[in-house]
Parts: C-alpha cells; structure tokens; sequence
C-alpha cells in the first residue's frame, strides 16, 4: 500500500488566481480533500471525479466538525494510505490552526508538508489600496487576530506603524478600545475590507472615534480584515481593484476576458459530448470529400480531434480539404493538433469569415462546418448565400448548468459570448438589472440579446 500524507494547503484570500500553482497540482491530485467554508467553489471543481471532498468549515461560534476531530480524519485517511489536501483559507499557520493539525500529524506518525498561501492580512490591503507599509509613514506592521479564546482575555495589539486585525468583525469595539487604551489617537485612520479580493469586495473606513458607528451602519458582514494605521491614507490613490469593471461572465473561456476587468465567473452552461456520433463519425472518416473544414470556436477544435482520435485516425484525414478558422483562439487551439489555419479573418466573426469566402470565391465548394449541436444559422445561410456547398458537423453539446450565487449590486456589466449564454442567462435570472452594461461578442449574440429583451445590449469592441 502506498504510504499516505496530509498536505497543509493555503488556498489565498478568496481569488481564486493568487493560489499558487503547487496548491493548484495538490488539489488536482488529491484522494481526498477536507476543506473550510470560505474556500471558492472553483478550486473544489479542480478535484478528480474519485477523490473524496469532505466539508469541515468553522464559522463564528458554529463548527461543522471540532477541531480534535478534524485531527483525527487527517490521521486516518492518511493512514489508509491516501493522499489529503487540508484546505486551508489564506495560509495554513496563520491563525488558521494548521500549527495544531501539523503537531497531530507529527505526534500519529504522518507525513505531512506545509504548503503556505497568500494571507487576507496582506491580500486585503493591497486590493484596498492600502500599502501594509511605506517608508514615508511606518517601517513596521504588525499582524493580530480579533478573535480570542476566551471573551475575558485581552486582545494583545503588539506596538507598530500599521496593525491588521484578521477575524475581528464580531469584536470590533474591544478592537477599537484596546488601541484607545493604547494611546492610538482617536483620529487615526482605520479601514475594514469585507470579502477581500472577491467581486463583492467592500472597503469600509473611517477614524477610531467614529468607527463603530461607521461599520454599524454599513452593516459589515464577515469575514472582514481591519487595518489601522496612517497607511490607510494611501486608499483613495492606490485603490486600482475598485476602478475595474466587475464583469458576469456566464460563459466558457474567462481566462480569454481577464484584461478587460474582474471576471465573476459563472457558467450557466457547460460543454458535453454529444449522445450519438454515429453521423459525424460517418462525416468524419470521409475529410478529405471536402473542400474547406470550418471550426468556429477551440471547443469545436478539441471535440473534433477527440471524435478523429477514437475513429484511430489523425491530421492525415484532412488529404486535400483546406482549414478555415473564425479567430485567433481557435487557429491557436488547431495548431496545438500541428495544423495551421488556411484562412483566419481580422474580424472575428461569422460576418468576418464569410468575408474572407466571398474574397477567394467557394461557389460550388464543398464546405464542412464544425459546431455544436445547438448553434446559430448565421454562417451556414451565409456559405450557401455565396454558392457553397455546406454541411455541418455536430460534435459537442452546450447544456445549461445551475450557477453559483451572484450578487447583483456588485456587478458593473454582463458578457455574452453566444446565444446560448445569453438564453441560459434569461432562463436563470430574467433581466438584466438597469444600469448594468451588456456586451455580445458578434452580431448573432447581439440578435440573440434584443430577442429576448435585452434591449441596452452592445457589441463588444475589440
């Protein structure tokens, strides 16, 4: 049997980018997976089909399993010879008790590995705006948690420039009087940062003298990072997270749409083989029958290859058909297969490539169009509106998927980048709020949203 061993993993502040990519690999490999309550679904996606992934999150006052316990299921499922990711928020040894199930470890006999994550204690300021330190205000920040095991003790805050509280929301008037009591002055500046590097991030802040009031009336929720200190003046200059562009993306792909602000991501729709490939394997097998072979999107490239490698065959069935391809991502994805594209249009749409036809003349060609099963008619109407012989492949399946919550009031714009998701999307949440922005990637998506009554929707510029 194979030797087990637990792994001590911090899972970052809650953006699901700042894990670090050994984190990543653990969770993709794990037999099982104990996790806390704040951890993103998206790194629990990650986890293979057989691995077991067990809830074990604290929250205030409430655990779902105690402590001793949670020591006990390391020890047992590594025992057993098993691979465990203990999936910590933030770091593992900081004020998360990765200390203590690292000593149980160690004390049964298990192998165990730390593998540290980016902390809210210094996440949280940086997406805030707020410079933990800078050598024009203070040298020296000191990290405390709010939160004790006992109401009777103190809250001990270390003497620095900066103090960050972690896990503090319920103790804010202890917190504020212990650094009254201190001698901290009353006007000194204090912030609180609520969902800290999430889409729903706040940033509450306000004096000592006022604080209680200010964070009483916002209604602060947990979990929330305090930082206190004359650094918090740097906020309204160094605030970069709050000037992006939150966006709801429902679709496939968000890696594709980063740049243009945070990306909420939440598929309403996933991709799935189709249920009967007995006529695209007929298609298939006969390639080289056709003309041109059209792929309009990666995932149609990587269901097609996937199809021709079960039929035993590969790039060799093309023989003489050239390859056309809608845009940049999908001649990319091609490519990976070592067969680059015959003709890609500047402009990335269905419009675009049907330009680029109409350019080399395909009137009496035999054209393969590759797609889902589900797709607009926008191309295939276009091919034959130029002469074209053109029929079409089906090798995936757009099918709709329960998203994750999505709060509203902090969303900014909304992505469809098919007509698919923009279905999916009126399905689950009926209208787009007003003052949200709507982009579409292409005139077809564009249709799609005024079809349904999306009226403020727009083309999404390059």
């Amino acid at each position: 049997m194979a030797k087990g061993k637990v792994y001590l993993v911090g899972a970052g502040p809650g953006d699901v980018e700042l894990v670090t990519v050994k984190a990543y690999r653990l969770i993709c490999e794990a037999d099982v997976i104990l996790y806390d309550h704040l951890i993103p679904a998206e790194l629990l996606r990650l986890a293979r089909k057989e691995a077991e992934v067990i809830s074990v999150g604290k929250f205030a006052s409430r655990h779902t399993l105690p402590q001793r316990r949670i020591n006990e299921l390391l020890i047992e499922k590594a025992g057993g010879g098993k691979s465990v990711v203990r999936l910590k928020g933030g770091d593992p040894y900081l004020f998360g008790r990765g200390a203590e199930e690292a000593v149980a470890c160690a004390e049964a006999g298990v192998d165990f590995e730390v593998v540290p994550g980016v902390s809210s204690a210094l996440a949280a300021p940086a997406y805030a705006g707020i410079a933990a330190t800078h050598r024009d205000y203070t040298s020296s920040v000191a990290i405390v948690t709010g939160h004790r095991k006992s109401e009777e003790l103190e809250i001990e805050i270390p003497r620095a420039g900066t103090v960050i509280f972690l896990m503090g929301v319920s103790n804010i008037e202890r917190i504020v009087s212990s650094l009254v009591k201190q001698g901290w002055s009353g006007e000194t500046k204090i912030a609180a940062i609520e969902k800290a590097t999430c889409y729903d991030q706040r940033v509450v802040s306000g004096t000592l003298d006022n604080f209680v009031e200010v964070v009483e009336k916002a209604g602060l929720r947990a979990p929330a990072v305090f930082i206190v200190g004359r650094v918090v003046e740097l906020q309204e200059k160094l605030g970069w997270f709050s000037r992006r562009p939150r966006i709801l993306f429902p679709g496939t792909s968000p890696e594709k749409y980063r740049h243009l602000g945070t990306i909420v991501h939440r598929p309403l729709i996933k991709l799935v083989a189709i249920e009967d490939y007995s006529k695209a394997d007929g298609i298939l097998g006969r390639l080289n029958d056709y003309d041109w072979v059209v792929f309009t999107s990666r995932n149609g490239v990587r269901y097609f290859f996937e199809r021709l490698n079960v039929l035993g065959l590969d790039a060799r069935a093309f023989g003489p058909a050239k390859v056309a391809v809608i845009g940049t991502t999908t001649a990319a994805e091609l490519k990976s297969y070592g067969i680059l594209a015959d003709v890609q249009p500047k402009n990335e749409t269905s419009a675009g490539l049907l330009d680029e036809f109409r350019e080399i003349s395909v009137g009496k060609k035999r054209i393969l169009l590759v797609r889902p099963q589900v797709g607009p008619d926008t191309l295939p109407q276009g091919l034959a509106g130029l002469g074209a012989i053109c029929e079409q492949v089906a090798v995936y399946l757009n099918v709709e998927v329960e998203p994750d919550e999505v709060d509203f009031d902090f969303i900014d714009q909304v992505l469809f980048t098919s007509g698919s998701t923009v279905r999916a999307y009126v399905k689950r949440f009926g209208s787009v709020p007003e003052g949200v922005r709507v982009l579409c990637l292409g005139p077809p998506t564009l249709a799609e949203a005024i079809k349904h009554g999306i009226t403020q929707a727009e083309i999404l510029s390059k």
